[in-house]
Order: structure tokens, then C-alpha cells, then sequence
């Protein structure tokens, strides 16, 4: 048995590779391509167990070399304190120290999806990166506005129609209204990128199971359903729903020591754009929604009980994502209790 340890980066990679006792076998660098990395892992012999850092490129590395080991891992850089938090690191000693921690099982594994499941997870990320340059811009828009203390309370200076009684708010500053010709044409491109991107989106997921379920729960909808899809992928990985709460960034954060307890407050660790996902659907079903479902009637007991409403919030977001994990394992519709 071998362990590998791939730093991998755009121009270069190092390649360590540990036999079970720990001894250092070989640690050798190497421009970055494809037939090097193979070429570079196909030397080891015997049972090939192979970790590399989460990254960019960390997908690529998985799709190329896990033909060629028995085990590939991509791990959390977060949790390798022993790597980013020495004073004196180079690829060779992070290459070696990634070896070493995965031949100690101290690794911990961030999943990656197969080819068509990485393609519809990059497909959503671009259109989550796009809905949020669009509400940059727009806030540069209303900006703009502000410098010369012309009103743009509400959503009506996005209206197309309307675009023209604004600009002309704007006359005698003819540098001004250059600078908001440009974000609402910035903004109309970035709104015709995200449509093109959730349709190529919704062609690759109209015709799963899971977002057919998924899409019939309050609030959900298209983007919705499609964004659980992409993100969580299978929700047979997470062996309790606390753990898929953790990976929405809705779980805790405790330390304790001593039996006395330093820490215990919401934590920030899991996936952004998951969280993303579950406060969108949250809106829906609760905020926006005019019928009563039970998501809104949860909302409502907790609020009534004297919780605070953004804990009132966090609690029906679990809620959420329970209900959607259990409707997919089951391949059920969901039914209103």
C-alpha cells in the first residue's frame, strides 16, 4: 500500500508518495498536464491511495487520475491545520504532509460528483456567481442615482419601460448618466447570461426524478429544485439529516473543555451556495407565500413561542431541508401535514 499526497496548482504539481510505515518513497515535481500526472502515478506500485486539496482544478485532477488508483480523495484544506498553519511551507513539504495525513486517516473527504452531476454542479455555481453580479450592479445602479440625490425607492428604476424618466433625472450630469447607461446595459447582458445558463440548467434536470419531487414543495420551484439537485447531488451521502444541515451551513458550533462549554453558536462551515438554495426557498414558502403551508405554520408557532425571528428562520430552514431530503430518499411526492 502507497500513499500519495498531489499538490497539484495550474503550472506545476508535486507528487509525494509514503509507504504504510511512513517512510518517504519519492517526492519529484513536474509541469502540469494530464500525461504527467498519469504518467507520474502510474510509477507507484502496488495499492494506490491518492489525496488532493480542494481547488479549482480538483475536479480535473479526480476525473484524471481516479482510473489509475484504487482511492482518490479530495480533501477539505480547512481541516490540514499541520500544512497551513506552519510557519515554513513549500509544495514539497505540503505534498508530503497531505501523504502523511491521509496514511493516519486524518483526512477529511469533500465529495465530488461524477462528470454529468460536476457539469450541472459548475452550470448552477455560474448562475448563482451571475444572480449576484446582477444585485452588485444593480446596487451600483441606484448608486449612481444617489450621487446626485435622485429618488430609485423600489424596483420600478429596473423596469425597461421606465429606464428613460430616470435618465432624465439625471440631466445636467451627462458623466453621471454615462455611468447608469452602462450598469443598466451591464445588467441586461448579465440577466440574458443567467437565463441562457438556467435553461442549459433546466435541460440537463427536467427530466430527474428528484427535481420532479422536489419542484411540487412550497417555495420551491425551478431554480429551486434544481439548485438542491445540483449541490447535494445524492442524499444518500449524508446518513442524518443533521449532517446535510451542517453541509447548508445550518449546523453548530461547539467547544468544550473541561466540562465547561467555550463555544456554542451557529457555525459557519459547509457550503455557501447550499444556504443560498434553502434561504431562497425559505422566501418562498414562507415570506412570499400566500397560502398557508407548513413551512409558514411552523414560522408562525416558533415566532409565537417567543423565539427570535432569524432563529425562527434557522429552525424552519432545517425543517426545509429534512423535508427535502426525505421526499428524494423516498421518491414520494410531498404531501402538506
Amino acid at each position: 500500500m502507497h500513499f500519495i499526497g498531489l499538490d497539484a496548482h495550474s503550472a506545476s504539481f508535486t507528487m509525494a508518495v509514503v509507504n504504510e510505515k511512513g517512510k518517504l518513497c519519492w517526492n519529484r515535481s513536474r509541469p502540469t498536464s494530464e500525461k504527467y500526472l498519469i504518467e507520474m502515478v502510474s510509477k507507484v506500485e502496488g495499492a494506490r491511495h491518492l489525496v488532493v486539496e480542494e481547488s479549482h482544478m480538483a475536479q480535473w485532477v479526480k476525473m484524471a487520475l481516479e482510473p489509475y488508483v484504487d482511492k482518490l480523495i479530495v480533501c477539505d484544506p480547512r481541516h490540514n491545520r499541520w500544512i497551513s498553519g506552519e510557519d515554513f511551507s513549500d509544495d514539497r513539504t505540503s505534498a508530503i504532509k497531505l501523504a502523511q495525513l491521509l496514511r493516519g486517516g486524518f483526512i477529511k473527504e469533500v465529495y465530488h460528483p461524477d462528470d454529468t452531476g460536476a457539469q450541472l454542479r459548475s452550470l448552477f455555481l455560474h448562475y448563482y456567481d451571475l444572480n449576484h453580479q446582477i444585485a452588485r450592479f444593480k446596487c451600483k445602479l441606484k448608486a449612481t442615482f444617489r450621487q446626485v440625490a435622485a429618488p430609485t425607492a423600489g424596483q420600478a428604476i429596473y423596469d425597461g419601460e421606465k429606464r428613460k424618466e430616470f435618465l432624465e433625472r439625471l440631466d445636467g450630469y451627462p458623466h453621471i448618466a454615462l455611468e447608469a447607461k452602462q450598469h443598466f446595459a451591464t445588467i441586461e447582458l448579465l440577466e440574458r447570461q443567467k437565463e441562457k445558463t438556467f435553461m442549459s440548467i433546466h435541460r440537463k434536470v427536467k427530466k430527474l426524478r428528484a427535481f420532479q419531487i422536489i419542484k411540487n414543495i412550497p417555495g420551491a420551484g425551478p431554480v429551486i429544485s434544481a439548485g438542491y439537485v445540483a449541490m447535494i447531488v445524492t442524499p444518500e451521502r449524508f446518513s442524518r439529516k443533521n449532517k446535510l444541515w451542517r453541509y447548508a451551513r445550518l449546523g453548530n458550533a461547539r467547544h468544550e473543555s473541561d466540562r465547561v462549554v467555550y463555544k456554542d453558536q451557529p457555525s459557519a462551515s459547509g457550503n455557501r451556495v447550499l444556504k443560498w438554495v434553502v434561504m431562497q426557498h425559505f422566501q418562498g414558502a414562507v415570506e412570499r407565500s400566500k397560502k398557508l403551508n407548513r413551512f409558514k405554520r411552523r414560522h408562525q408557532e416558533l415566532i409565537a413561542r417567543g423565539l427570535p425571528w432569524r432563529t425562527a428562520r434557522r429552525h424552519v430552514c432545517r425543517h426545509i431541508l429534512s423535508v427535502v431530503r426525505a421526499v428524494w430518499m423516498q421518491e414520494e411526492p410531498y404531501r402538506d401535514k
